[in-house]
């Protein structure tokens, strides 16, 4: 077994059996394991499922997720397990890939799905996305949202609206004065009228979904089941917070690895191929040394 710690990282070469053992001090779980349907490739190696799942229930604290990537059989298994265990469902979240990995099979599979539990008494965050990362893919309804805007400011109360709200009504509720155009502060009000709620997405970030679109980045592939840094960083946005210390018995390229360095968070890996886990290495110590030159 070889350990090598990078910055805020430690990796591990071996085997998850092999390596779970020596670990501690961890928030959370997030991790890619073997799906065990693909028996052509070396990387769908079977692995004891005993071990990984007693110690994730020996290391995470009763606040702790596991953010479980899956499909099929085994992932149906694996969610049966901790639910056995005593972990508490918390969500189900969809990675829509935007394009297909398995041309060949009779429905195009352009999705995989991440199970996410605490172990008793973990809370997910409400978290934002910026508006144009989180509608993207959906040019018609950006359309609408500027014509609601465009709509809105024909108007003298409703630009007075906007301007109120874009020199800090943020939160606040709005309403005609009775008699003229002037905007009150209503907090009794249900809700916001439709501009607004339009400009406070575009200005602040929209709720993430339980459906996150995400593409694969544009490079050469470094492991058959990579997995975007970006979809790795608003998952942990969802189940952790900066400092915290996230555990990945299945490293493959590192995504993982790099979110956690990208979101301020430390990391522990492990990886049983050599090969993976000299790009893990490499990728992480550049990652860390761009964030300490300040180029990230």
């Amino acid at each position: 077994m070889c350990k090598e710690v990078i910055g805020g990282c430690t990796l591990y070469l071996g085997k998850m059996e092999d390596t779970i053992g020596n670990i501690q001090g961890i928030d959370h779980i997030l991790t890619d394991p073997p799906y065990l349907y693909i028996k052509t490739h070396d990387f769908d190696k079977e692995f004891d499922e005993q071990i990984f799942f007693e110690n994730t229930k020996r290391l995470l604290p009763d606040y702790g997720f596991i953010a479980l990537f899956g499909r099929g059989t085994s992932f149906y298994r694996w969610n049966t397990y901790l639910a056995k265990m005593g972990f508490v469902f918390k969500e189900e979240i969809i990675w829509d890939k935007r394009y297909t990995t398995a041309p060949c099979i009779a429905i195009s599979r352009v999705h995989e799905t991440v199970s996410i539990h605490t172990k008793r008494i973990g809370k997910i965050h409400r978290t934002k996305v910026p508006y144009v990362e989180q509608k993207q893919h959906n040019l018609d309804s950006i359309v609408n949202d500027i014509k609601k805007i465009k709509s809105a400011i024909k108007t003298e109360a409703g630009l007075n609206k906007i301007i109120t709200f874009l020199q800090g009504g943020d939160l606040c509720q709005f309403s005609e004065v009775s008699g003229g155009t002037g905007i009150t502060v209503r907090a009794d009000l249900p809700e916001l009228p439709g501009e607004i709620k339009t400009l406070k997405s575009i200005t602040g970030g929209m709720k993430e979904k339980s459906i996150i679109i995400c593409s694969s980045p544009h490079h050469v592939r470094l492991h058959p089941t990579e997995k975007p840094v970006r979809l790795a960083e608003r998952i942990l946005a969802l189940i952790s917070d900066p400092g915290d210390t996230i555990y990945d018995p299945f490293m493959g390229s590192g995504s993982f690895g790099l979110a956690c360095i990208n979101t301020n968070r430390k990391y522990i890996g492990s990886e049983m191929k050599p090969e993976y886990f000299d790009i893990d290495c490499k990728r992480i110590e550049k990652a860390v040394k761009e964030l300490q030159h300040g180029t990230v």
